[in-house]
């Protein structure tokens, strides 16, 4: 579900138009309460944030406060991120906060991922963080591991499990799942 775009349905290449239609109709209740929930979650919420608007950080929303200050520097105040930015306007902030946050991912998906990787004795042998297009994560064939650096918006348990579904790849590299 995208609040912006509505529903979208990810199919695996290949598939048939007329079992993705089977599959919608057989779980559109499923999916209509999921739109109707989501709907009024993101209520008011806009599509990009301007300043004082919300953000979610971990699966928290919290309030973006832009403030004159040294420049690159975001913390965490309450349920505010308070960005410093020598730079006036929103566009400075914005850069200042997207570095940030893709600092925060890369540091928390690395750590998530050799904890998780312990207790499952698996190893990638690297992790990356980069924009991806259409997934949350991927396994690559060398075994490395690469995650969206949107996942540091998710709550931490959707994180552990984005996690865990790319390290269960070290091991069975299946094309079904």
């Amino acid at each position: 579900m995208d609040p912006a775009a509505g529903l979208v349905v990810t199919v695996p290449m290949g598939a048939h138009p007329e079992a993705v239609d089977a599959f919608l109709a057989r779980h559109q209740r499923w999916i209509l309460r999921w739109i109707d929930r989501l709907e009024r979650r993101w209520h008011g919420i806009p599509k990009r944030w301007p300043y004082g608007e919300p953000l979610f950080y971990r699966g928290e929303l919290l309030t973006v406060r832009i403030i004159p200050g040294r420049a690159g520097k975001v913390e965490r105040v309450g349920s505010q991120l308070v960005v410093a930015t020598r730079t006036p306007g929103i566009e400075g902030a914005r850069r200042v906060l997207t570095r940030w946050l893709k600092t925060q991912a890369v540091q928390t998906l690395t750590e998530r991922t050799e904890i998780l990787g312990a207790m499952m004795g698996l190893a990638p042998t690297r992790i990356y963080v980069r924009a991806l297009r259409r997934k949350w994560g991927s396994c690559w064939p060398g075994g490395s591991l690469s995650f969206s650096p949107h996942l540091i918006m998710a709550p931490p348990d959707v994180l552990d499990y984005v996690v865990v579904h790319e390290l269960a790849h070290l091991k069975e590299r299946a094309v079904r799942y």
